[in-house]
């Protein structure tokens, strides 16, 4: 549907709205579930206090070491640390070696192998004075959840689980006319700030889409078939635009929807945020709170949503938040979910994450090989005879396909979450593609920065800005935007949009979505990841093989980065010189299938 007829329907439903044919308004209350039981609960001399949910073996008590899952919590209950919402093993924490905050130490040791516990620390036991910039105020006690899963190398033979929570059905309450909904203690246990602005300007955007100026008179962005575009380099594309038939083959197609994560991968814990982007240079964590549920509680919420607020009344905002679990590196992290999102087994062996987009050039896959070529070359060129040694191509294999595939990533959000204003990092070129729901889409071009009122974002680029499209009064509050031109669309279920490199882009999710998001990179753009990928190398080669050498070991610092990096520089535009010939061969680390290629690394789902 193009944008044009998506404006009218929604204006039409203001005007209904306004003439009272509109469905009666419901207001909703929200009501926190009970917190799960505690077994026993005790404080230190110290100040720690601990509360057992699940006790441990009673007689295998720490030393030296502990192997744990681990989420840390401000006192708001908001989220800083999560190994498994990370998508990561358990935490090795070393006792005795000043290696963790004293208060942990003190607490660890409370607890035996098997335990789930809340350790409470207070400010001079955690991070003092100082905090963490951004992410723990300072003088902040602090809470961390801890699993047992080993104790001085011994593990639990149980499988440790989150603490049990009494879960309440939603309810109509019959007196005053209100739905109740009952939020889990996972969502209620964090302090949550006032509706966002942004969610409140969405809820009266769709209201009355009448009310927004900037995007009046906005351009559509323009839709190209898949079967037209042959290895397109987005760098040469006017802007941005809707590519339709791109999720022909996948099988996420047909067989994806919340439901279906729930019932296959309702287990994994994820991170979920208040907005997205986390703009992590302008705002602090507490302001922007961050929450840590698994994916079935999560599409729990979501469907409660649903139920209870389906058409994102302004009045209901302080009890409905639309929580955002965003980049997930789903595909990373579970190599089996690669097959549902490439046109066939064929494809996905022969181009890994760049087969998924297959309309368009990427380069990761090749310019990932290249670096690691390259690194081959330079550390058996420059190593003694005899003293380098070659990874194992299997393993080898595996952590470049994942390399590959941790710039594709998994989004699922409710009706009314917000991607807000930004361009993204790492001069990438962006795909976002609808698996299920729509969303609307606000595009602005590189050339309009100066007018977007733009501060420094993560990688010191002007790349964020607190200016929102749908502010009734953005024109009042950031007149430059008035010499700003946007581009608007509506992405149906089954579109893909394509973000060219710096251009700005502002999203709202106007149905519950699964969204795929890959970052890439063409040969307009190639450089960007080839310098990241070349510095971090130079630096390497430079401190760990030059810096060695009797005839370098004395020179400054600068002179054998500046002798690395060129070296790096002249063997980088060798392989791109010979790509023509040696593409086969500098991608053979991530284009040929092996049984020891990951994909089989965990089993899939037998049907859906």
């Amino acid at each position: 549907m193009a944008f044009s007829s998506r404006c009218k329907e929604m204006r039409e439903g203001a005007d209904n709205a306004q003439c009272g044919t509109a469905a009666p308004r419901r207001l909703v209350k929200s009501k926190p579930s009970a917190a799960p039981a505690v077994v026993k609960s005790w404080k230190l001399p110290q100040g720690v206090g601990l509360d057992l949910h699940r006790n441990g073996d009673g007689k295998t008590f720490p030393h030296t070491e502990v192997l744990a899952h681990v989420v840390g919590r401000l006192p708001s209950g908001c989220v800083f640390e999560s190994s498994q919402g990370k998508g990561q093993a358990a935490m090795q924490l070393l006792l005795g070696r000043n290696a963790i905050v004293p208060g942990m130490e003190l607490g660890l040791k409370q607890l035996s192998l098997g335990s789930v516990a809340d350790i409470f620390i207070p400010a001079h036991l955690g991070y003092g004075k100082t905090g963490v910039p951004r992410i723990v105020p300072p003088d902040s006690d602090l809470i961390f959840q801890v699993s047992l899963v080993e104790v001085d190398g011994l593990k639990s033979e149980e499988e440790l689980t989150e603490p049990a929570c009494q879960e309440e059905a939603d309810e109509q309450d019959e007196a005053s006319g209100s739905f109740i909904l009952h939020q889990s203690w996972w969502l209620s246990r964090v302090v949550r700030p006032k509706p966002s602005g942004f969610y409140l300007n969405f809820c009266r955007y769709l209201a009355d889409p009448k009310s927004c100026k900037l995007i009046a008179t906005a351009r559509e962005v323009p839709r190209r078939a898949f079967a037209d575009l042959k290895q397109s380099d987005v760098m040469r594309a006017a802007g941005p635009f809707i590519v339709t038939g791109m999720q022909n083959g996948w099988k996420a197609k047909n067989d994806w929807d919340l439901n279906w994560f729930k019932k296959h991968l309702g287990d994994k814990r994820q991170l979920v945020k208040w907005l997205g982007p986390v703009f992590t240079q302008q705002e602090c964590l507490w302001e922007s709170p961050v929450w840590e549920a698994s994916v079935s509680e999560y599409v729990n919420y979501v469907h409660s949503l649903e139920t209870a607020d389906p058409d994102c009344e302004e009045q209901n905002a302080e009890h409905c938040p639309r929580l955002y679990l965003n980049g997930w590196p789903a595909f990373a992290q579970i190599p089996w979910l690669r097959n549902y999102v490439s046109p066939s087994p064929e494809a996905l062996a022969l181009g890994g994450a760049s087969s998924v987009g297959g309309c368009l050039e990427d380069l990761n896959a090749l310019i990932i090989a290249e670096s690691e070529a390259l690194r081959e070359s330079l550390l058996e060129g420059l190593t003694a005879k005899g003293g380098y040694r070659a990874p194992d191509k299997a393993e080898q294999r595996q952590r470049l396909e994942t390399e590959d595939w941790e710039l594709t990533k998994l989004f699922l959000s409710p009706k009314g979450s917000i991607t807000r204003l930004h361009f993204d990092n790492g001069g990438a070129h962006a795909w976002l593609s609808q698996v299920r729901g729509r969303k609307m889409f606000v595009c602005f071009a590189p050339s309009d920065t100066s007018n977007l009122h733009p501060f420094t974002g993560d990688e010191g680029l002007a790349n964020g800005t607190w200016l929102d499209p749908l502010d009734p009064e953005v024109l009042q509050r950031w007149p430059e935007a008035a010499n700003a031109k946007p581009y608007v669309a509506v992405v149906e279920e089954g579109e893909t949009i394509v973000a060219p490199q710096g251009w700005w882009h502002y999203a709202v999710s106007l149905d519950t979505s699964v969204t795929i998001m890959r970052n890439f990179y063409s040969s307009g753009n190639q450089q960007e990841l080839i310098k990241r990928k070349d510095g971090g190398l130079a630096a390497a080669i430079g401190m760990h093989v030059l810096k060695k050498q009797a005839k370098l070991k004395n020179q400054p610092d600068a002179v054998i980065n500046q002798i690395a990096t060129k070296t790096v520089e002249k063997l980088r535009n060798t392989f791109i010189e010979n790509r023509a010939t040696n593409t086969g061969n500098a991608s053979v680390a991530v284009s040929q299938p092996s049984s020891g290629s990951g994909y089989e690394s965990s089993p899939a789902p037998a049907a859906s």
